[in-house]
């Protein structure tokens, strides 16, 4: 070797070391759901690298320096995205109705046994709001289910602002009025400032002041600010609609302030079902629904008081109205039901195959359908090359009576086993996948 070749392998040995390490993952799939309209594949290798999808092969060889997880015998499947929950929080509502001004990071709790559920249940991707008693309650974070301190959870900082039509106090149109009283002082307060700059300028261009500058957003009042950003578009709404008979009032809410609107249906809203297929006719693409956790309600006639099952899912995929499923967030409340199973996405998916919902379009409503929502649809909800390695690794197919969560990845790093998983353990005795 010449004295040429050394000093180049020097240089070659020395730049490689200053490149940052790679993080290499694979996971060994028996069964790769991708997403909807997307074939199931059968015993292929996904290549994780950085935290990112690289490639989806069949048959081929895993590079030396990778860690494998041997999922070869499970179903790997994008992990369930949440995009409106209340959990982990130390109290979901503030005592003022108009507060919108705070931030669920003032309230979060990582400590809370809620993201230790959220993770053995599969849900990766979180979206946690203030909760449903308030009018403008303030704005939520979008997070992931693990980490010490909210800053480590968090993804995106005040990702939606929550606003709530459940008049806890008053008639429904007083809630509404004082709703848009916020709203009122809020651009006021602007105007005046607005103003104050036109009355700056003219004393500027006739030499009667000395001030050189005039900033508007300085002036503005940080407390009325978050009001102005969601009125400006720049922080969707997350906006409860808690019956039927709210449902108008919300339209003529977004339609009045163009608002960027997620809607949070309560369980009756199905009842509005033609109004609220009306405006997606009148409105295409601006309609973004949430659907209950209680997906099985009883209707009751009122002539002949019959009582009917519905499952409020079907009634809006019959009416061909894309929507996201949710699941209660508070482990101590089950809703009017009692059921804990509200809790878990699998069984909102299972209740809407069972009603005739096809199974790919409710797995979508707690997968992609969401991440849309959260506009992050370029990021997670599918498994797709070039997507985030955010999965979960279940012991049979989703609709078997065998399947569970073995496994939570996010990035590609495991934040659930449940090998490992302390309450398995306890309620089963053996720390082992297959119990």
């Amino acid at each position: 070797m010449t004295a040429r070749h050394i000093v180049l392998a020097g240089l070659t040995a020395l730049f490689c070391s200053a490149l940052p390490a790679q993080d290499l993952t694979v996971v060994k799939a028996g069964s790769l759901y991708q997403g909807r309209g997307k074939p199931l594949l059968k015993d292929v290798v996904v290549l994780i690298e950085d935290g990112k999808i690289k490639k989806i092969m069949k048959g081929a060889e895993i590079p030396w320096n990778a860690e494998v997880i041997d999922a070869s015998k499970g179903y790997v499947m994008p992990s369930w995205v949440l995009a409106h929950g209340s959990g982990g929080l130390d109290r979901e509502n503030e005592n003022m109705p108009v507060t919108p001004y705070l931030t669920i990071m003032d309230s979060l709790d990582p400590s809370s046994t809620y993201f230790e559920t959220a993770r053995r249940h599969g849900i990766g991707i979180l979206h946690i709001l203030p909760g449903n008693a308030t009018q403008i309650g303030g704005r939520g974070i979008l997070l992931k289910p693990y980490g010490r301190t909210p800053e480590d959870m968090a993804l995106v900082e005040k990702a939606g602002m929550k606003m709530s039509l459940q008049a806890t106090q008053g008639s429904r149109s007083q809630h509404l009025l004082q709703i848009e009283k916020a709203f009122k002082d809020a651009l006021d307060h602007r105007n005046e400032i607005l103003r104050q700059k036109a009355e700056w300028e003219e004393d500027k261009k006739n030499g009667a002041t000395t001030v050189e500058e005039f900033d508007v957003d300085k002036k503005i009042d940080k407390l009325k600010k978050p009001i102005l950003d969601m009125l400006d578009g720049k922080i969707p709404v997350y906006l409860y609609v808690p019956g039927a008979n709210d449902v108008s009032n919300a339209f003529q809410l977004m339609d009045k302030y163009k608002l960027k609107t997620v809607l949070i249906l309560g369980p009756t809203c199905y009842k509005a079902i033609n109004v609220i297929k009306a405006y997606g006719r009148r409105n295409p693409g601006k309609l973004r629904i949430i659907l209950d956790p209680a997906q099985e309600v009883l209707d009751k006639d009122p002539v002949s008081q019959e009582e009917t099952l519905v499952c409020p899912a079907k009634v809006f995929y019959d009416a061909g109205i894309p929507f996201a499923l949710s699941s209660v967030s508070n482990s101590g409340r089950y809703g009017r039901s009692g059921n804990p199973a509200l809790a878990m996405p699998w069984y909102q998916v299972g209740i809407c195959v069972r009603h005739g919902v096809p199974e790919d379009i409710a797995i979508a409503a707690l997968t992609e359908i969401p991440a849309m929502y959260l506009n992050r649809s370029k990021r997670f909800g599918r498994l797709e090359e070039g997507m985030d390695a955010t999965m979960q690794i279940l012991a049979a197919p989703p609709m078997e009576p065998e399947s569970k969560v073995l496994m939570l990845l996010d990035e590609g790093q495991i934040i659930y086993d449940r090998s490992k998983d302390p309450r398995v353990k306890q309620l089963t005795g053996k720390p082992s996948q297959t119990h």
